[in-house]
């Protein structure tokens, strides 16, 4: 059977809901038109991005709102931004007391709460026979100024790359934003910018191949 329309849900932080940029230019909005115009069938957009989350505000809207989970169990596309939050609010006492441990308490949530996101995902979707991808994407580093971040950025970026599966994707972002903070980041010198959120979608439309997309609608 061939499917007339794909479900996209885009579940995240601020990197989601595209602050930074005028509204309607986020990198879901443009990945969203990417798809449409690849697949040539409309993409239903199912937008539940919040500013300021961390992974375990993310993990418990995913556990607690049946709402969201109805979403997952109809997304044929699912986006993750998650991470960014944890790494900032570890960040600033970091910055302050050069204590590394505030940093590696940040990676350890991070770890048992994204993997937590995927298992949760994965118990919504038994029974469900329809395939489905999921796309997590990377950090760029937010915080340039602060010394060792960029180390910590990598060091969740490693940890992403080892819940790639055939139907999970990871979107690597950080080499194209490392060197172009005037370009991609906007004035609050964190979030990206249009051309940013362009970039993201670029990075995003990247990580599944055309046949891969195609097997959601047939």
């Amino acid at each position: 059977m061939v499917k007339t329309m794909i479900n996209y849900l885009a579940f995240g932080d601020s990197l989601t809901v595209g602050f930074g940029a005028p509204e309607g230019h986020g990198f879901v909005s443009i990945y969203r038109q990417k798809v449409e115009r690849l697949l040539n069938v409309p993409v239903h957009l199912k937008h539940a991005g919040k500013n300021g989350a961390t992974t375990s505000e993310l993990l418990e809207t995913l556990e607690s709102d049946p709402s969201l989970q109805k979403d997952v169990q109809e997304a044929d596309l699912i986006t993750i931004t998650a991470g960014g939050n944890d790494l900032i609010q570890a960040a600033i006492p970091f910055f302050y007391q050069g204590d590394a441990l505030f940093l590696k308490s940040a990676l350890q949530t991070y770890e048992s709460n994204y993997k937590k996101l995927l298992l949760q995902i994965e118990e919504l979707r038994i029974g469900i026979d329809n395939p489905y991808l999921v796309a997590l994407i990377g950090l760029y580093n937010p915080l340039p100024q602060v010394p060792d971040a960029a180390y910590w950025v990598q060091r969740f970026n490693l940890f992403l790359r080892k819940l790639e599966q055939p139907h999970v994707h990871i979107v690597q972002v950080y080499d194209a934003f490392v060197g172009q903070d005037s370009r991609y980041i906007s004035e609050d010198a964190i979030h990206p910018n249009e051309q940013g959120y362009d970039e993201l979608a670029r990075q995003v439309e990247k990580a599944f191949s055309l046949h891969q997309l195609q097997q959601l609608v047939h």
